[in-house]
């Protein structure tokens, strides 16, 4: 079998993590990826055990003269966001991931390439299939469904785990050593639609808002992208002329910036010029705001016949355009101390369904009152505009342990495998971490790292092949003195 990544160094890692491209693997379906993981275990003869949702627990003994050591734990995600430029047709559900190598960069063809967290399944991969690597006892936790809302590794049943140490593999920069994150809730509102009978003679004018970068909610908020559903508030909130509203539909992941949002409004005729000039002119402006960071923003009208014959009352547009304009976004505090977002909330989804419309943002935040305090505001816009609230998928905070002497160790060996010294960071992302530390029944320890990644959750996601190969060594440099 031809490998895109033949020749590559680590060898294995890269094989395991072409093979593994191969089988599609978005959240809520990941049967696949992670029956092949536990066939590939069991046929090194290894302890494997898969629950009922998917999570693999795979065991290596130690080699020699390492069974007195401390039980490590190696841990990634199998899931991957799947996100596709509008230039290629690909389905998620059963197409491969189709890798292109390009000089030191690694990546895929016009879609996300699950490095997050390929890369790091791969690594534990390798290690499990290597003979001449120096560690402990392992054991190897493969989880699923990370990217939405770290739902896997809170059903997962750790309590026949021995680990001291716990070696997170999610990480998305070689020179940090990640020692805390934030915590996160899904936030929902659900607005009840209610119609009108469309005027017959009206026009239909489609608004498209796409080409923006988008980005991963957590690592890239505070890059000030675009985001195309707060646009289209903006947009839809400015118009001065009368008009209805037929749909309404923007963004896809919980945890990826919504790169397009689309809506569709009935106008009359003699309107219809003027308010086409009016958007123009405020769509030239918010393009010129955005030109930094999406230079690719395109606001396009598109003139239609109705196709339907009813739209929303007046009262439920209002609505509609009161929460795409006051929904947080953004970052909403900075840690000062550490010079780094510590709350931010990502209005990430409107999606319609044949009775609702539901707006979905996830909101991060490694203060636990901050974290509160986002949903009274997300509650309180919601009885404002008689909309249900739901909040899910929350998860604790992964607060730094300043005594860790997993971090100390990390520290030395990170300056002997990369003659540097490493930044020592708590992180605006969710990591499985504090999750795994708080169900073991006994005192743990935990870090995570990884190889540099580039806009990970975007068609443009990619991984510098020379930093997997140094974050390898480092791994292994690891297992030895652990």
């Amino acid at each position: 079998m031809k490998y895109v990544t033949e020749g590559l160094f680590p060898e294995l890692v890269f094989k395991n993590f072409e093979c593994i491209s191969r089988i599609p693997r978005p959240s809520g379906h990941e049967g696949a990826i992670s029956d092949y993981i536990m066939n590939f275990a069991k046929s090194l003869g290894l302890d494997t055990y898969q629950d009922s949702y998917k999570n693999l627990i795979v065991k290596k003994p130690a080699t020699n003269g390492r069974t007195d050591a401390s039980t490590l734990m190696l841990q990634a995600h199998m899931d991957m966001v799947p996100e596709a430029s509008d230039l290629v047709d690909h389905d998620f559900y059963k197409d491969p991931i189709d890798l292109i190598l390009e000089g030191n960069s690694l990546k895929a063809n016009q879609t996300t390439l699950g490095a997050d967290d390929g890369m790091g399944v791969a690594y534990m991969m390798a290690i499990l299939e290597s003979e001449d690597i120096s560690h402990p006892n392992l054991e190897c936790v493969f989880t699923v469904d990370e990217e939405i809302g770290l739902v896997g590794v809170n059903k997962l049943d750790m309590s026949d785990l021995e680990s001291t140490y716990i070696l997170n593999l999610d990480a998305e920069e070689e020179d940090s050593i990640l020692v805390g994150c934030a915590g996160a809730v899904n936030a929902s509102i659900v607005l009840r639609k209610e119609y009108k009978p469309a005027i017959p003679t009206n026009l239909a004018l489609e608004i498209n808002i796409k080409g923006l970068f988008g980005g991963h909610s957590g690592m890239d908020i505070d890059k000030q992208r675009a985001n195309a559903n707060v646009i289209m508030g903006r947009i839809l909130s400015s118009i001065s002329y009368d008009y209805d509203l037929f749909n309404i539909n923007g963004g896809s992941k919980r945890n990826a910036i919504p790169r397009k949002c689309e809506a569709v409004l009935s106008i009359r005729n003699e309107d219809l010029e003027g308010l086409v000039r009016e958007i123009q002119k405020l769509s030239a402006k918010i393009q010129k705001e955005f030109y930094p960071t999406d230079p690719k923003l395109k606001i396009e009208l598109r003139r239609s016949a109705p196709t339907d014959f009813k739209v929303f009352t007046d009262d439920c547009k209002n609505k509609i355009v009161d929460l795409l304009s006051l929904i947080p976004n953004g970052i909403i505090s900075r840690a000062l101390d550490l010079d780094m977002v510590e709350t931010s909330s990502n209005f990430a989804i409107v999606n319609e369904d044949k009775q609702n419309i539901e707006f979905i943002s996830l909101i991060r935040s490694s203060v636990d009152s901050k974290k509160d305090y986002v949903k009274t505001i997300m509650t309180r816009l919601a009885g404002l505009v008689g909309a249900e609230l739901v909040f899910s998928s929350e998860y604790p905070a992964w607060e730094h342990n300043k005594k860790s002497k997993l971090e100390e160790l990390a520290i030395g060996a990170y300056e002997e495998a990369f003659g540097k010294e490493a930044n020592v960071v708590v992180m605006h992302c969710g990591l499985e971490c504090g999750i795994l530390l708080n169900k073991l029944r006994h005192k743990a320890e935990a870090i995570s790292i990884g190889p540099n990644m580039y806009n990970v959750h975007t068609p443009q996601e990619h991984v510098e092949v020379d930093s997997v190969a140094r974050v390898w060594e480092f791994i292994i440099r690891l297992l030895e003195i652990l």
